[in-house]
């Protein structure tokens, strides 16, 4: 009993951890922001301090993003009808993204990405024209609420369509119809540009407003990431799929789904007791989310190997990350 009840104090004690706890193996003070559930509500957290979102009852926060010290959320519920609405929070103000991108011609289907440059919000995804029983889509990105049709002929809004804004260039990783083989690539300001057969793309990172996109090559199961300025392709032999790709200083992090590796170095591996779900690399800190306990009782936050915050997760879960450096 007495062991019992001094492992609830130490859980305890990890789970209340301060602002301070999270800044003790840094070298420079930083805001940690996760976007999760607590209490069923769609919340995020900063610095462990949690914020309910309003309107996020039975919802979920699954990306978030802080530009001129605004946070924006980006989340979803599900309607009484079973229709999947998408939000967006930017300081705790709600907009139903639905209500605002739909139009008598193309309902909202899904919101697969945000992307917050400055004051400029952007999202991709998929829209339908609730008129028509076939199974055609528009795949779309909005800037300021303002809609840009990528192509109306999309029959699999499964693929999750990334977007990222560089330098005043639009990058969107998606399909086109318009093809023959390559039917996978990237639209840079709207154009598309294909990839080689068997190449997908999963994502889209940057390093000193360089863009790459990285993936998997399916023909090889071999990761890879590809410099979109200079086409210089990278091949990673002993990794089937890059999952996330981060450059830090001169450090290069990939995940491929179990395991993350800096410079090639496995630094965290995946088990039966803990899988990550994202992670941040900055400034030679590393900050991973975890899911961790027998089944999965706890998600948790660790910096530099460091448990210094969790949730049990008949409280809430932890779903994505952002680190701002102060």
């Amino acid at each position: 009993m007495k062991k019992l009840i001094s492992l609830f104090v130490i859980l305890l004690t990890i789970s209340c951890c301060n602002v301070d706890d999270l800044n003790t193996s840094t070298q420079n003070p930083v805001d940690v922001y996760i976007a999760g559930v607590k209490n069923y509500s769609a919340t995020y957290w900063k610095n462990n301090q949690p914020y309910l979102l309003s309107g996020g009852d039975g919802g979920e926060a699954n990306k978030i993003c802080v530009s001129n010290n605004n946070v924006h959320v980006l989340g979803k519920k599900t309607s009484d009808n079973w229709i999947t609405v998408y939000l967006h929070w930017e300081n705790g103000n709600l907009t139903n993204l639905n209500t605002s991108f739909n139009t008598p011609a193309q309902h909202v289907h899904s919101i697969t990405d945000m992307e917050v440059v400055g004051n400029d919000v952007y999202f991709v995804g998929y829209t339908k024209n609730p008129l028509i029983a076939a199974e055609i889509y528009e795949l779309v990105y909005w800037k300021n609420g303002v809609k840009t049709v990528l192509d109306n002929n999309i029959n699999n809004p499964t693929f999750q369509a990334k977007i990222k804004v560089v330098t005043n260039n639009v990058y969107v990783i998606g399909y086109t119809s318009s093809c023959f083989n390559s039917c996978h690539g990237i639209y840079v300001n709207n154009v598309f540009q294909s990839f080689s057969v068997g190449v997908l793309s999963k994502d889209i990172t940057v390093k000193e407003n360089q863009v790459y996109v990285y993936g998997t090559i399916t023909t090889t199961n071999t990761g890879f990431y590809k410099n979109m300025a200079t086409g210089v392709e990278t091949t990673l032999t002993t990794i089937p799929s890059v999952y996330k790709l981060l450059f830090d200083n001169n450090n290069t992090y990939v995940a491929d789904g179990v395991n993350i590796f800096k410079n090639n170095t496995q630094i965290y591996s995946s088990s039966f007791f803990s899988f990550y779900i994202d992670f941040i690399a900055l400034n030679n800190n590393v900050y991973i989310l975890k899911r961790e306990g027998d089944f999965g009782t706890f998600d948790a936050l660790y910096v530099n190997d460091v448990n210094v915050f969790q949730i049990f997760v008949d409280q809430g879960k932890f779903n994505s990350l952002t680190v701002v450096q102060n």
